[in-house]
């Protein structure tokens, strides 16, 4: 048991993160503190959030890219609309909402792939263009700073607080979400029916079919997975942020699916863990937070991250063709 864990991507992946926090935290010491750690996690948390929704799509066998939109569906009308009719209670009615719809498009989602045999990535391209467009044309298209009197004040609801090199960091209680949401899906992945089909139908779907799994019910079961984390995402970061925003992560699905890979997943379907994914997207935090410390312009964040996705990809190859 413990050698399949050395041996193991996680505990590769594990290694890396602590040496390149050792590497640059030896160019700035600043780097090795409690603070950044939190800092890290805090602007990570939506990002994890959504590729724990994701992951179990590639583990599918398949590459969506309209969860973003999701989220901006979910989010943004809902918090019109609770505007309008003057609501100024806390933020669970917002959560209960804006995950039922983005359950709801997820199951729109697996039902079109279903019944009319689409492949995913064509379906999601045409989704993700539709539901920005809905949400700009009927709803609005510009960032609403208004916040009900129930919510004010919840993106500094700490449950610990340390100084750092800007002042103070801390550990949002947003993080609750991830390690819920974690334990949740890893359990629903490895230890239900549902789950184990959605293994079995990414790595051989015609396999999997004849031997009994229900490919209907774990579209539907995935994509409503996709579309209730994508809101929620959604909806935590509009807080964090106090804005709600209609054009909400547009650009960011590419970063969120880099996450995935490099966690372990594969776009060809049938592998991939929550640990994993949680360690991708920490490595990404990383990077983005490394590059201010080392002095580098943010503005290279986007080139360093396509060059770290490129040496992963060369690894896999060459690791594949060993095997």
């Amino acid at each position: 048991m413990k050698k399949k864990i050395f041996k193991s991507y996680e505990f590769f992946l594990l290694l890396l993160l602590i040496s390149f926090t050792i590497i640059i935290g030896l160019i700035n010491p600043a780097f090795f503190s409690i603070g950044t750690l939190f800092d890290v996690i805090r602007l990570q948390t939506i990002y994890i959030i959504m590729a724990f929704g994701l992951l179990p799509v590639l583990i599918l066998g398949g590459v969506d890219i309209s969860f973003v939109a999701i989220a901006a569906v979910a989010t943004f009308p809902v918090h019109m609309w609770l505007l309008k009719l003057g609501y100024e209670g806390g933020i669970w009615l917002y959560y209960v909402l804006s995950t039922t719809i983005g359950v709801l498009v997820g199951l729109l989602i697996g039902f079109l792939l279903d019944k009319f045999k689409l492949r995913i990535f064509d379906l999601s391209l045409g989704m993700n263009t539709m539901l920005y467009g809905f949400v700009l044309f009927f709803v609005g298209s510009l960032t609403n700073f208004d916040m009900p009197a129930g919510m004010v004040g919840w993106n500094k609801n700490y449950l610990v607080v340390v100084e750092s090199v800007v002042g103070q960091s801390g550990l949002h209680v947003s993080f609750i979400s991830i390690i819920i949401v974690g334990v949740l899906l890893h359990l629903f992945l490895n230890y239900t029916t549902i789950g184990r089909s959605i293994y079995a139908i990414g790595s051989d779907k015609s396999v999997a079919i004849r031997t009994g799994f229900n490919l209907k019910k774990t579209y539907l079961f995935v994509f409503a997975i996709m579309g209730g984390l994508s809101s929620i995402a959604g909806l935590t970061y509009s807080v964090l942020e106090a804005n709600f925003r209609p054009h909400l992560f547009m650009g960011k699905n590419m970063q969120v699916l880099v996450a995935v890979l490099l966690g372990g997943a594969s776009v060809t379907g049938g592998k991939g863990s929550v640990f994993g994914v949680f360690l991708g997207t920490l490595l990404i935090g990383l990077v983005n937070q490394a590059l201010v410390y080392v002095g580098i312009s943010t503005k290279w964040y986007d080139a360093v991250i396509g060059a770290i996705f490129i040496s992963y990809a060369i690894f896999q190859a060459v690791s594949t063709r060993k095997d």
